[in-house]
This record gives C-alpha cells, structure tokens and sequence, in this order.
C-alpha cells in the first residue's frame, strides 16, 4: 500500500493511504494568526472527510480547539485522539461528544479504524505526570497500512526515553522537534524541545528509515534551521536518510 503524508508547518501532518483514500492528521494547526508565519496548506473545509485527528497535547499549535470545533461540526464522524490525562475536561471544553474521542497514554493503546495507535510520555521541558501516571504531553506511534510512524510531539530528552522508542521501534519514519530551549523563551512561558543536536542524535542511534525534522518554522521567535540539523546527522551518522519539507509538500514512504 502507498502510504503518503504532508507536513503542514510546526509539527503538523498529514498522512493518507493512496488505495483506501483513508486520511489522518496529528498536531494540525489551523486557526490564522496573526504571528504565525506558515501559511495553511489547505482550509478546514478540505479536511472534512479526514478520519481522524491526533493532538499530541493542549497547546494551540498542536490542538487546535477553535479547529477541532469546526471539523466536529463539518464531519460528524470524525473523531479525536488525546493524552488521557484531559479525559475529564477536552471534551466539555470543546463542546464535543466524549464518544468521539479516544484517549491513550503509555498504558493505554488503542486501535482505531486500521490504526493501531501507542503513547510515549513527552517532556516539554518537564516530564508532567498526574498523581493518576497520566502525562500531558505525549509521542505518538501509528502503525498503519503496514508503516511505523513516530510522531514526537513536543519533547526533551530524559531518562529511559530511548529504551522506550527502541521498543516501540523501528520505525519507517521519524519526526522530531528541533527547535531547542532557553531561558529567553522560558521565560515568556515559551517552553522548550530538544537542540537540532539532541534530535540528530536520537535519530542516528535510533536510525528510522526517514527523519523528518519540525517545528522550526511557525514563529519567527521559536524557530531554528532545518539545514544544520540535516547536516550534523548526514557528517555524524553516514547513512542516515533525512528530509527536510516545506509546507505542502508531500512524500510517500
């Protein structure tokens, strides 16, 4: 099976199954900002037979509530993938129906349609965990239409977090954050991910089939440049495939 996906801008995209015409999004941000500097690839109204839409965790650049509103109400089918940790309180807050969402974390999996989907907790700066072992911040892997894709969200490294991904791996590709942390930002609430340096190296140790790097490109105050993490790992780890994509663009595993 022909399996495609889209970057979007920040860390969206989205991925379809040639044959099946079968459509899911993670981390699709949406709403027109004034700041944002990524122009949308699409509107929303495109997106109203996509299946499903995943959201690594509740900021707006990764789920896009206004967004979600609006795709609930063109789609009556579409549903909604979260951290459990907001079981109690997306669904209210969105106005949607609790039964179209399906909440995960890394004791809780889930299939869905033909996607098999798993959780790995996120530190965003932090490793957040409820006193419940509830993270919200969250990777997530899809197999589907037999490719492995690891999504991770909005990450930092910390303890364990590479024995978690080598045993969920291989995967056929993945798509880490580069776009760093420091004080700068934190202090503006802006809160980090990984150096470019950081996600090379968790890529050539881990070594998917492709690495996608995001976002970078969004906000002019959060950025970083794609082509110096494509070149740390293609002198430090020879071999190791990398692509970097513009909003729009598309590729097929």
């Amino acid at each position: 099976m022909a399996v495609k996906f889209m970057r979007t801008g920040q860390q969206g995209i989205l991925v379809w199954d040639e044959e099946t015409g079968y459509r899911f999004g993670i981390d699709l941000f949406l709403s027109d900002l004034d700041d944002r500097q990524v122009k949308n690839p699409f509107d929303i109204e495109e997106l109203k037979d996509v299946s499903l839409f995943f959201g690594t965790h509740d900021h707006i650049d990764h789920i896009d509530r206004d967004a979600w509103i609006k795709i609930a109400g063109l789609n009556s089918k579409a549903k909604f993938v979260a951290p459990k940790y907001f079981e109690k309180t997306l669904p209210s807050g969105l106005g949607i129906e609790k039964e179209r969402f399906i909440f995960v974390d890394e004791e809780y999996s889930a299939d869905v349609d033909d996607l098999h989907i798993e959780a790995i907790p996120a530190a965003h700066e932090f490793l957040d965990t409820s006193p419940e072992g509830l993270h919200p911040y969250l990777m997530y892997i899809v197999t589907f239409s037999g490719k492995k894709i690891c999504h991770m969200g909005d990450t930092c490294l910390y303890e364990g977090v590479y024995d978690k991904l080598r045993k969920s791996g291989p995967f056929d590709v993945m798509f880490p954050p580069i776009n760093g942390r420091d004080a700068v930002r934190l202090r503006d609430n802006c809160i980090g991910n990984m150096t470019y340096q950081e996600a090379a190296d968790l890529v050539g140790t881990l070594k998917p089939a492709l690495a996608v790097p995001g976002h970078y490109d969004m906000f002019k105050f959060n950025g970083a440049d794609p082509n110096e993490f494509k070149d740390y790992v293609e002198i430090k780890y020879p071999g190791q495939k990398v692509m970097i994509l513009q909003p729009g663009e598309e590729f097929e595993l």
